[in-house]
């Protein structure tokens, strides 16, 4: 605001410095500037301009606001000195037509320098608004770039350590797989997941239910209300009678999941990641359910190390999605550092 108060003045006396030059080449008998009447136009300029609110802080009128009242403050102004110089000095009064060139170049002068000043801060709030956008352009292409490389790293370390493990585990898998095909049954099963993006897979896992598993689920779920409740509740049943002895302590160890090893070598899923769900469960997960699809599910996560079944279904909504919004490849070492202890303390495993 203290260029315009400053451009105000400089108008005020540039336009009677015109208005005499102009009116001394077209009207030989109007009389040169002269000064008292240019001081005093300043002077009460300064009190006039403020009281129709041109230089008012905090504000940003409209552009056709700010010009009329700058128009109207500048001929009150002239108003105020042709009327006081003609009762003062009526005699040798100067002639109006002068007063009216003055009126009008210094008035134009205001107009312009309100334009030009608005049109300054127009361009300047633009190229503002073009650098924040450039700037958050080049923001997401770098994080998209770190991203994307966050998780080619990720892969590649999902991928040696699967194959590593799976070679070196080995020998247990056939030990495990002996134990599980004692009461004829196959070894190793696959039941169907959702992954990234929607796409099913089978999630491979030893064994650890009768072979009727179905069968005789069923039939517990229509005659046991309180075991009906639970599974449509949290999709398992804590004294499960479809899970063998030999099923129980591998559910106990966590060494039921070793076959999804292979899974993470395929890239159907990773080593930390948010839980692997049936397509049921996903209306569980509601307004998340697109971030759900988003990441990879994994062996371990989140939901592995903070009590697995003894917490509820929204914990567990709540702790994949907190995992997704969070992820980093830090936050994924700790997660498997902690799963070693969870697993050797049998932590919420049933």
């Amino acid at each position: 605001m203290a260029f315009i108060r400053i451009s105000d003045l400089a108008c005020i006396v540039s336009g009677a410095f015109l208005a005499s030059k102009l009116g001394q080449s077209m009207v030989p008998e109007l009389p040169p500037l002269i000064g008292e009447r240019v001081a005093f136009a300043v002077a009460l300029s300064l009190s006039v301009f403020p009281a129709f609110g041109c230089y008012r802080l905090g504000l940003t009128p409209s552009m056709r606001r700010s010009i009329g009242r700058a128009i109207a403050a500048w001929l009150a102004v002239q108003a105020c000195e042709i009327a006081i110089g003609y009762l003062l000095r009526d005699s040798d009064a100067i002639p109006f037509r002068w007063n009216m060139y003055w009126m009008l170049l210094s008035g134009f002068g205001m107009l312009m320098t309100r334009l030009l000043m608005r049109y300054s801060q127009r361009l300047k709030r633009l190229n503002a608004e073009k650098r924040e956008k450039r700037e958050k352009r080049e923001a997401a292409a770098s994080e998209g770039v770190s991203l994307r490389s966050r998780r080619m790293l990720k892969r590649a370390f999902d991928v040696v350590m699967s194959a590593f493990l799976l070679v070196l585990l080995s020998p247990f898998f056939c030990l495990i797989s002996l134990a599980v095909r004692r009461d004829g049954g196959r070894a190793i099963f696959g039941h169907e997941r959702i992954g990234r993006g929607g796409k099913k897979f089978a999630c491979w896992k030893f064994r650890t239910m009768v072979t009727n598993a179905d069968a005789v689920l069923a039939d517990l779920l229509a005659r046991d209300a309180k075991a009906r409740e639970m599974w449509e509740r949290e999709f398992k049943l804590k004294d499960d009678v479809r899970v063998t002895p030999v099923g129980r302590l591998l559910r106990e160890t966590s060494l039921d999941e070793l076959p999804q090893l292979w899974n993470v070598l395929r890239g159907d899923m990773s080593l930390v990641g948010p839980r692997p769900i049936v397509e049921a469960e996903l209306q569980k997960y509601g307004e998340f359910k697109s971030r759900y699809l988003s990441a990879t599910p994994g062996m371990t996560g989140l939901w592995q190390i903070s009590g697995r079944n003894d917490v509820d279904y929204e914990t567990r909504v709540n702790l994949d999605t907190a995992y997704i919004s969070n992820w980093s490849l830090t936050e994924d070492f700790r997660i498997l550092i902690r799963t070693f202890s969870v697993v050797l303390r049998r932590v919420g495993a049933y």
